[in-house]
């Protein structure tokens, strides 16, 4: 695969625009933090000028990305492909944590914890809905959840099931709609929560199965700059639980 400079330059350029989009950062705190004038950042992002070696890994540290990232490539799930070469059907996927599954659009080897194989055929027919731009976004990810990420949602979810997240559809159901009966898993601060989903004028309803003191219904408002989809990491369409 070849790696060029330009290339990597304008996968920098979008995945910064990405992130402003989805209000994660301002261009004046990331030219604050990487040390830049903001004019200087503004003409990088507008393709009016590019970046020196320097400049790029400055934003790089900045953004916590690496090279490999940059340039469209997971390396634990390069080596797992590697592995499963010729196994036809066999597709892996990443296992991460929930919370870099809400945070990262790309994952190094650092975050994966794991590889789980799917059909690439079942994996083809699911049909993505995303808000926004989730590109470069790595769209699989699986998640084994804990007993924090289970509450409420039994006899769906417990501690310990895998569970495949679509990070390409973020769009929420229809406004007014009742809740639904497929599972979301939607940012609400810094946390990230499996929920059935419905959505209100300005809110997220986050709908447990069976309410407790540990997991109640909540509401997640929405700014009138932000969509939805912002706070919607990916729905759920897989989960696979030990008998």
């Amino acid at each position: 695969m070849k790696i060029r400079f330009q290339s990597l330059q304008d996968s920098l350029r979008s995945g910064i625009w990405a992130r402003l989009e989805r209000g994660e950062l301002t261009g004046k705190t990331l030219a604050h933090k990487a040390g830049f004038q903001q004019a200087h950042l503004s003409n990088f992002l507008n393709g009016k000028r590019g970046l020196s070696l320097q400049a790029m890994d400055r934003l790089l540290d900045v953004l916590h990305l690496d090279v490999l990232q940059l340039a469209g490539i997971d390396e634990g799930l390069r080596q797992a492909s590697r592995n499963e070469e010729g196994s036809g059907d066999a597709e892996p996927v990443g296992v991460v944590t929930l919370a870099d599954a809400a945070r990262l659009a790309r994952f190094n080897a650092h975050h994966i914890q794991g590889t789980v194989i799917f059909q690439r055929s079942f994996l083809r027919r699911l049909k993505p809905r995303a808000v926004g731009n989730r590109r470069d976004w790595t769209r699989f990810v699986a998640v084994k959840l804990d007993n924090e990420d289970a509450v409420g949602m039994a006899p769906l979810l417990r501690a310990d099931a895998l569970v495949l997240i679509d990070r390409h559809y973020n769009a929420p159901p229809p406004l007014s709609h009742p809740p639904s009966e497929e599972l979301y898993a939607v940012r609400d601060g810094t946390r990230c929560l499996i929920r059935r989903l419905s959505v209100a004028p300005g809110h997220l309803i986050l709908r447990p199965l069976q309410e407790s003191a540990g997991s109640l219904v909540e509401l997640i408002a929405i700014p009138s700059e932000r969509r939805a989809g912002d706070f919607i990491t990916g729905r759920v369409r897989h989960v696979a639980m030990e008998l």
